[in-house]
């Protein structure tokens, strides 16, 4: 019995109407975008920026090159309260792999002192560079856009859903609205 409660659209019968086919259609075709689309989307995007950002990490750390560097200037206290040691970019002076003094600014934590040794990328320039993106960078890029996909997809499909389920309420309004201009005058024996 539960099953034919369940499965009563895609049922023939008089009291079938087509809006009930379309939505049983719907459902089904969305149900399946669900079960299927999201995956494979959220597959398919994590593969693509996974290997874009694995060529970006060896291109950056082909290209940059890692200094030690001292402390011209002693980083801000740490705050207590925030938890976790905010980072500073403070004065600092290194020697490039060719032999040349440079200065610039060294991002290090809160507190650290002047004297101090921290690290500096530069690049093929000698200028001062991010770190490259190490693994846990490039997962975490991947997981994001995996995850964007997959959600996209979805909201996409639900989307969906709710609007063919909107406008067949309406259809199925204006013709309940329709059928009983027509038929409620015989019942109550009130005329318009």
């Amino acid at each position: 019995m539960r099953s034919r409660v369940l499965c009563w659209r895609w049922r023939r019968g008089p009291l079938r109407r087509r809006s009930d086919v379309v939505e049983a259609w719907t459902v089904l075709v969305v149900g399946l975008v669900l079960l299927l689309g999201v995956p494979a989307a959220g597959a398919a995007a994590g593969l693509a920026v996974h290997a874009r950002a694995e060529e970006t990490a060896r291109t950056a750390t082909a290209t940059r090159h890692r200094v030690t560097a001292t402390l011209t200037a002693d980083a801000p206290s740490p705050v207590p309260a925030v938890g976790t040691v905010p980072l500073y970019d403070v004065p600092a002076r290194w020697t490039t792999p060719d032999g040349t003094e440079r200065s610039g600014h060294a991002r290090v934590a809160a507190g650290s002192r002047r004297g101090e040794h921290a690290a500096v990328w530069l690049d093929r320039r000698g200028r001062v560079a991010g770190a490259p993106p190490d693994a846990e960078d490039v997962a975490l890029r991947t997981a994001s856009a995996a995850l964007a996909a997959g959600s996209a997809t979805a909201l996409v499909a639900l989307l969906a859903r709710h609007a063919v389920g909107h406008v067949l309420d309406r259809r199925r309004l204006a013709a309940w609205e329709r059928e009983w201009r027509r038929t409620g005058p015989k019942w109550s024996g009130w005329t318009a």
